[in-house]
């Protein structure tokens, strides 16, 4: 079993609240032991955004997520597309600055359009260094369970108050206590454990 510490993760969102709710348990589990970054590409459309950052950086600190390792974007929720260029920039400045030894970023067959822009210019610009695709399951018609990530119940517990600090959020149907802790369950459940995040593999460095 590999044991993750003492390396730099970095976490990429296209709409801040997605890694959270795709690899929370996971980030909080890593928190402890390593240096994590995030990056969040945009805020959901239609939200208050005075409101919304509150929520996240509430969401951030029961993750045990740094402020000062924190990138906040504002691109176009619905149109990452034509900022294309812009964010691959970015991840290539980060690329540069971190040298993250993990980068967690959308999976490959996630169907949103604003994911497979964060996937795609993600996957062009950390092409040397471990990248896993995070799990939404709504977003998917297929998905490569490759990567399981062992859990803790105190992990899913985070996650689980992590999303509901997104309370604008909460009549969205992901946003589910249920969801979230069945899902860390059932994925559990494959690797004979308590709990588990699954991941797809899109590269690794050994």
């Amino acid at each position: 079993m590999l044991s993750l510490a003492d390396k730099t993760i970095l976490a990429i969102s296209a709409h801040i609240d997605d890694v959270e709710l795709g690899a929370g348990a996971t980030l909080h589990a890593l928190a402890a032991r390593n240096r994590v970054h995030y990056v969040g590409l945009s805020l959901p459309p239609d939200v208050d955004r005075e409101v919304f950052l509150a929520e996240f950086h509430e969401s951030a600190a029961l993750l045990g997520l740094d402020p000062a390792r924190t990138v906040l974007r504002d691109f176009d929720p619905r149109n990452l597309f034509d900022a294309r260029t812009d964010i691959l920039q970015l991840f290539y400045e980060l690329n540069v600055a971190l040298k993250p030894d993990v980068v967690l970023i959308p999976n490959s067959r996630d169907l949103h359009q604003s994911h497979e822009v964060a996937f795609a210019e993600a996957r062009r610009a950390f092409k040397y260094r471990t990248i896993l695709g995070y799990e939404l399951p709504w977003n998917n018609m297929e998905f490569s369970m490759d990567v399981f990530v062992t859990l803790r119940e105190e992990d899913v517990n985070a996650k689980i108050a992590a999303i509901n600090a997104f309370r604008t959020q909460k009549h969205r149907m992901f946003f589910s206590n249920d969801i979230v802790g069945d899902l860390a369950r059932v994925r559990g459940k494959q690797i004979g454990v308590s709990y588990a995040e699954c991941f797809e593999l899109i590269r690794l460095i050994v």
